[in-house]
């Protein structure tokens, strides 16, 4: 398999090159949106479907089909109502024990922790803010201190352990899984749906999960391997057309197209991944060519400015700018 062709199969498999048309059913093929800061998974949101604005993905925040809360590395995410409740048992777990020290930094005790899993059931009536369940808190005898992080963290462990989940402002209870709960062979499958190819070790960088772990669930005599990783017997692609239109997208900071991989450089040219993946820095908005990373763009008085580093068709472009514009 080709470059070209590796690269062509992860932006189809994203759904940049066959966007969806709502947002339930992209999170169904690419699982879940890195989703701390919602302007970033709005653009994420933005680049893989078609014939939506940003009161659609709040609507479906707020009808509930689809959820925030911790997933993939402790982080937050947005997935389908139907995932949340196996995701969060597989991944919780892992996301739980990793926070545990700095839990305790702040006071959060084993013991505080699990007094405040029935105490956040029992306050959490419908949708309050963090300062609202700080209060309620306090009033049935878990008090936490709002000026630190305490309160924040407390409501990760509970995400990690399937109790709360986050709306744009708000918390309530996580939704009672729809589905029976699933393991890691089901995690792989959905991940190569949404990555393909890929190796275990993207798997493990994207996931949060121990290499071990997956290697024990991982059903390889399902899946195809190949140079550039593994991928599902169905998903294939012919070459890349010589002269077909490039296909180009504005991806925000965040976004899962490089964060899906522990080795990007079929993505990003290692020279400009500093250019993109700042270390120790917040990553960049950037502009994706065929699959392959050719510059960084930002927002200024309106407009979008774009520093390229590689071809980028202006057409193509041009297109791409004003729907980013018609997204704000």
């Amino acid at each position: 398999m080709t470059a070209g062709r590796a690269r062509a199969l992860r932006m189809r498999a994203q759904r940049l090159t066959s966007p969806a048309r709502d947002v339930a059913g992209l999170l169904h093929d690419v699982v879940a949106v890195q989703a701390q800061d919602l302007t970033a998974a709005g653009l994420a949101v933005r680049a893989r479907t078609t014939g939506l604005a940003p009161a659609d993905l709040r609507g479906a925040l707020d009808r509930g089909e689809v959820v925030r809360t911790c997933a993939m590395r402790g982080a937050v995410h947005l997935v389908r109502r139907e995932d949340a409740g196996w995701l969060v048992a597989l991944l919780g777990p892992v996301n739980t024990a990793r926070g545990r020290a700095r839990r305790l930094e702040l006071g959060l005790t084993d013991e505080l922790c699990a007094r405040a899993l029935p105490a956040l059931r029992e306050v959490l009536t419908g949708p309050l803010n963090r300062a609202q369940v700080v209060d309620r808190l306090a009033e049935v005898g878990v008090p936490l201190d709002p000026t630190t992080p305490a309160p924040a963290h407390l409501l990760a462990y509970a995400a990690n352990q399937g109790v709360v989940c986050a709306g744009a402002s708000t918390y309530r209870l996580l939704p009672e899984p729809a589905q029976p709960g699933h393991g890691v062979p089901e995690l792989v499958r959905r991940y190569l749906r949404a990555y393909g190819p890929a190796t275990v070790d993207d798997l493990a960088a994207w996931s949060g999960l121990p290499a071990d772990l997956l290697h024990a669930g991982f059903p390889a005599d399902e899946l195809v391997e190949g140079e550039h990783g593994w991928r599902l017997p169905a998903d294939d692609a012919p070459e890349p057309e010589p002269d077909a239109p490039e296909t180009v997208r504005l991806l925000g900071p965040f976004d899962t197209f490089l964060l899906g991989y522990r080795d990007r450089d079929l993505l990003l040219d290692p020279a400009h991944a500093p250019l993109v993946q700042p270390p120790g820095g917040v990553p960049v908005p950037h502009v994706v060519v065929d699959g392959r990373v050719h510059g960084t763009w930002r927002r200024r008085e309106g407009r979008v400015v774009v520093e390229q580093f590689g071809h980028i068709p202006v057409p193509q472009l041009d297109v791409e700018v004003e729907s980013v514009l018609a997204w704000s």
